[in-house]
């Protein structure tokens, strides 16, 4: 069995190709409902990562694997093997060549997850143990109802494209410190956010052709009480809602349905080709869940986590 490592920011496009064709493979039981990633998408996102963590890819024949390095116990692998070449031993082998490398980097906790029985079967065998669980759910952009965002007295909405502006960023950093108290698995320690991170994230979108949508609540005094962000690739049909949450100091107020709600207007108006928003939450953060059902979101699939101690 022959497991290739690749660069994945010098690879041939045909190489990085595998991984997409292995995504379309997988993607009914992955992400059901959802409109699959384009080629061109796909290859801009294994080559062009933040330079803030380490990336790794490894590719076989019906399987790759990608590792995700931001921390000894926040190591994430997306693992796939085509369907008709299942239970052949490309899984274990693409796995080897993984903790081989978690051994290198030091890395104490890698997380995976699965969707089905079958990926729950593989990662028991490698004595991996089942954790969070992250529910995907689904928003009909076009059909949806989404009335106007009220906010408290003292605050304002606003959406950033591309870029944090220079004046907010130190505000916004300091708002993505409210996310230290989001759901986690046990154990996992995910770096802080930073300047440069936010920066580095803004420089991987940028070339992915990837826009980001940054929709924050603001006080009079410039403060950031809560964020969320859209993703949306060039001519996909598909947005996705990444990072999501409110300062400690300001729940309660209604600043994170207030902030959702405009953003999904302002991405509808801009962009009435998208059919579907995606976001994930773990499955015991109620009151983010309560506020995307609230909205119009609706489960798809559950996603558990799996932690290995390579």
């Amino acid at each position: 069995m022959r497991v290739r490592e690749l660069d994945a920011r010098t690879a041939p496009d045909e190489l990085l190709l595998a991984f997409h064709q292995l995504e379309l493979a997988c993607h009914a039981e992955l992400q059901p409902g959802e409109p699959p990633r384009s080629a061109d998408e796909a290859i801009a996102f294994h080559r062009h990562q933040p330079a803030t963590h380490t990336s790794c890819h490894w590719l076989a024949d019906g399987g790759t694997a990608a590792l995700y390095v931001h921390g000894p116990t926040a190591a994430f692998v997306h693992l796939l093997v085509h369907p008709e070449h299942r239970r052949r031993g490309i899984g274990s082998a693409l796995l080897d060549s993984v903790r081989v490398r978690c051994a290198e980097l030091r890395v104490t906790s890698l997380h995976g997850h699965h969707t089905t029985p079958a990926g729950a079967a593989f990662a028991t065998r490698f004595g991996a143990v089942d954790g969070q669980r992250i529910v995907r759910s689904l928003l009909h952009l076009r059909a949806a109802e989404l009335p106007e965002p009220r906010t408290p007295a003292g605050w304002r909405l606003t959406t950033w494209l591309g870029r944090v502006p220079d004046e907010y960023l130190d505000a916004y950093v300091r708002s993505r410190g409210s996310m230290d108290d989001a759901p986690m698995p046990e154990g996992m320690e995910f770096p802080t956010w930073t300047a440069e991170t936010v920066r580095a994230s803004e420089e991987s979108l940028a070339r992915r052709e990837r826009e980001m949508r940054l929709t924050v609540a603001l006080d009079r005094h410039g403060e950031v009480g809560a964020f969320t962000e859209l993703r949306l690739s060039r001519g996909s049909r598909l947005g996705f809602t990444d990072d999501s949450a409110t300062a400690a100091a300001h729940r309660g107020k209604g600043l994170a349905r207030a902030v959702k709600l405009a953003s999904l207007r302002q991405l509808r108006a801009d962009h009435p080709e998208v059919d579907v928003v995606s976001t994930s939450n773990a499955e015991e953060n109620a009151a983010m869940r309560h506020i995307n059902g609230s909205i119009g979101f609706r489960p798809t699939v559950t996603e558990t986590m799996s932690t290995l101690r390579p």
